[in-house]
């Protein structure tokens, strides 16, 4: 892990790591289960993954079995719509902070879908954590 971790970059949170920011793709945003937005400056100085060590650790966790390849990663701040606390009157009373992590998308495979008679799902999005390198969670969305 530690030959995965890299120091900030030279040019600062304005070199590679803030250019490695793109917007999700429209049916994952609508999704509804996370929010991904772009990072701070003081979040950009926590992150230690490179985006290409983001994608190896994709590949190499979850791309073994198939010839997967990477066709999106984007970093920014990840927060789980689950984790967001709302109050007895439905207001929204606690949202965790972002997380830097990268979102990376790979397909190359076919995955069953989860219900029966749905189409089968033709990418992976895994999230991994952009200060620590671990894999925070996936889910299939076409």
């Amino acid at each position: 892990m530690a030959a995965l971790l890299s120091a900030t970059s030279s040019s600062g949170p304005s070199g590679v790591y803030r250019d490695a920011f793109r917007a999700l793709p429209r049916g994952m945003a609508a999704f509804g289960q996370l929010q991904f937005t772009r990072l701070s400056d003081s979040q950009l100085s926590q992150v230690r993954i490179t985006p290409t060590a983001a994608a190896r650790i994709v590949t190499d966790q979850f791309g073994t079995m198939e010839p997967w390849r990477v066709v999106f990663e984007s970093l920014g701040g990840y927060v789980n719509d689950e984790q967001i606390i709302h109050d007895w009157v439905g207001t929204t009373s606690l949202i965790p902070k972002a997380v830097p992590s990268y979102i990376v998308r790979i397909t190359g495979g076919t995955m069953s879908p989860l219900a029966p008679g749905n189409t089968p799902n033709r990418y992976l999005n895994v999230i991994v954590n952009a200060t620590t390198g671990r894999v925070v969670g996936s889910f299939t969305y076409d």
